[in-house]
């Protein structure tokens, strides 16, 4: 899969697409994170300006699915540093 990583697919859009659509969410939600994974790797060797080919030799961090987190929309997580994330839903 070529990543574009100037233009980020977001979730609603990702679950759009024909090889994710019809899978469960579990899967669709592992997809995703190996996407986003993948994306930030693929952004950190542009913003080091990494030689592409040692960018791409090495062995990327195994990503596991430790499971789903469901919220409500507009409510927030607390981090351990006190810090906060919040949650926003599409219409």
């Amino acid at each position: 899969m070529i990543i574009d990583i100037f233009n980020e697919i977001l979730w609603p859009q990702f679950t759009q697409l024909n090889h994710v659509r019809n899978l469960p969410l579990n899967e669709q939600v592992t997809l995703y994170n190996q996407y986003l994974t993948e994306l930030n790797h693929q952004r950190q060797c542009y913003l080091q300006q990494i030689d592409w080919l040692k960018c791409h030799k090495g062995a990327r961090p195994k990503l596991r699915n430790i499971g789903v987190l469901l919220q409500e929309d507009l409510f927030d997580l607390e981090q351990e540093d006190g810090s906060k994330i919040y949650i926003t839903g599409y219409a």
